[in-house]
């Protein structure tokens, strides 16, 4: 990306691991479609900007220094309407949340029900009505 990065400067600085968590073939094929996607002309070199206008995701909008909470599902800025937790500070954006179990129920996903189950227990539950899996 070289220099081209610093047009962004509200994305957090992060240390990149120096170890691989696969195979150096499927490495080379990562870096081979990274290196395509980038010199595509078609795909927007563009980062999708919030009602902020910051990157979406940032938690930290570099105007007004103020923070928002991570959303508990998604990890993106809590913005508009939330699902509170009973622990303070947890919250998840409420459409995300309802995607997400309506997801969980129609497709009887066990590992989406764990991390259900593991939000509600570190969050507390919701003040939201509960719900079961069948």
């Amino acid at each position: 990306m070289g220099h081209s990065i610093t047009k962004f400067p509200n994305l957090p600085s992060i240390v990149l691991c120096l170890s691989f968590l696969f195979q150096s073939q499927e490495h080379d094929e990562a870096k081979e479609w990274v290196l395509t996607v980038s010199l595509d002309q078609k795909v927007s070199q563009e980062l999708s900007l919030d009602e902020r206008g910051c990157y979406e995701a940032s938690l930290l909008d570099p105007r007004s220094k103020a923070s928002a909470a991570a959303c508990a599902i998604t990890g993106y800025p809590v913005l508009g309407q939330k699902v509170s937790f009973r622990r303070s500070g947890v919250t998840a954006n409420k459409d995300d949340w309802n995607k997400f179990i309506l997801q969980t129920k129609v497709s009887h996903n066990a590992d989406c029900q764990d991390v259900i189950r593991f939000i509600q227990k570190w969050g507390g539950a919701t003040h939201a009505p509960s719900f079961a899996f069948q």
